[in-house]
């Protein structure tokens, strides 16, 4: 009888461990950031010669980055205003399929072109980047941000002509693109919604 019960208890205590150590496993894993997003903030970090202190090691989401919201391991905001950034946007941010806001308003040394790919970003709702330094054209594929409703490209140094493709952009709500060296008639939505414009 008592060797029964050592056994038993043997195999309760095996049991647990295994169930702790499962456990420990679930939530050490669930800490991490999602690779591609990670991978696109260091992408976007090493693009900066001027970055948030707080941006250290590898996990976004397990650790604090200033700016950073996630949701689970997925970053679904990039919020980094009047934070004096430098350097350019990286072409990798178009691989953070859930950003939803991207806010870099009042940054004036971030320069450089959007990267084309931006398009790629399929539920962002809302892209500020007024007041900083960004310059070329307006990328075609801005027309491809299905869900964008407000859209602010103003004080910037962008140039040539106002894309036809914003026109797309149904559920467009605001729009403000003044001063910046572009020149062209505002396409039209079919959204129903009346977007305040500022040319």
């Amino acid at each position: 009888f008592f060797s029964v019960g050592l056994k038993m208890s043997s195999r309760i205590g095996v049991v647990y461990i295994h169930l702790v150590l499962l456990l420990f496993q679930i939530c050490y894993v669930s800490a991490f950031t999602n690779v591609l997003d990670a991978s696109a903030l260091q992408a976007l970090k090493s693009e900066w010669t001027r970055f948030p202190e707080s941006w250290k090691g590898s996990d976004p989401c397990g650790t604090i980055w200033v700016g950073v919201t996630c949701s689970n391991d997925r970053v679904i905001s990039i919020s980094l205003a009047n934070l004096n950034l430098e350097g350019k946007l990286s072409a990798d941010i178009s691989t953070l399929s859930e950003l939803q806001t991207l806010d870099l308003t009042s940054n004036s040394k971030l320069s450089g072109p959007l990267p084309p790919n931006i398009g790629n970003l399929k539920k962002l709702t809302t892209l500020n980047l007024m007041g900083c330094g960004f310059s070329g054209q307006i990328p075609d594929s801005i027309g491809s941000l299905e869900q964008l409703r407000t859209l602010s490209l103003n004080s910037n140094k962008f140039a040539g002509t106002i894309p036809a493709s914003i026109g797309r952009l149904s559920k467009l709500y605001w729009l403000d693109i003044a001063d910046n060296q572009i020149e062209g008639t505002i396409p039209v939505s079919n959204g129903t919604s009346s977007p305040g414009l500022d040319m």
